[in-house]
């Protein structure tokens, strides 16, 4: 189990930036885990090894001058996408942001939409909520430093009023709490 929640530690690292500058060195991706870097290679080369999933987690390749490994996220792996949600929903659950906006405006429905409901979110992406119910005023900066993220929470009290394009992205993304009522 820790050795699996190491590796998921790694991972979260890719979450959070999955398309750095330059990609991730070795010794970078040890310091910001916290795990020794001899333990990173050996979760770096089972996540850049293709699994029975068919894609790898992370893409391996070497830098053009000096020739050592850079590592990168695999965004077209539908397995790190779908990682990338559940860490998200994670994240979310634990910064308390959902209680939160259950608790202060109760709505009928909470749901995560955008990027990050299809795991194609980036480091400066901002996170899109949608909330079913009277607007309020809320001060989200303290989720917001918790969750790195802008948060940007979208209120509505019938959904049928939003237009198409918007009531689309909103059915497509994940329901976070309660149930949409849509026809």
């Amino acid at each position: 189990m820790l050795q699996n929640y190491n590796k998921w530690r790694i991972l979260r690292i890719f979450f959070d930036d999955p398309n750095p500058k330059g990609g991730f060195q070795l010794r970078e991706i040890s310091r910001k885990a916290g795990i020794a870097p001899t333990s990173v290679k050996r979760y770096l080369n089972e996540l850049s090894r293709e699994g029975k999933h068919g894609y790898a987690l992370v893409i391996k390749s070497k830098h053009r001058v000096h020739g050592y490994p850079l590592y990168w996220a695999n965004r077209d792996s539908e397995l790190f996408l779908f990682y990338k949600k559940i860490d998200t929903i994670i994240r979310f659950r634990e910064s308390g942001l959902l209680d939160f906006l259950w608790d202060s405006c109760m709505p009928e429905t909470i749901i995560l939409f955008g990027s990050a409901a299809r795991g194609e979110d980036i480091k400066d992406s901002n996170i899109d909520i949608f909330a079913q119910c009277r607007e309020r005023k809320l001060n989200l900066t303290e989720y917001e430093k918790r969750t790195g993220r802008r948060i940007n929470v979208l209120f509505a009290e019938n959904f049928n009023k939003l237009s198409g394009e918007l009531k689309n992205n909103i059915l497509n993304g994940i329901v976070l709490k309660g149930y949409l009522k849509a026809f």
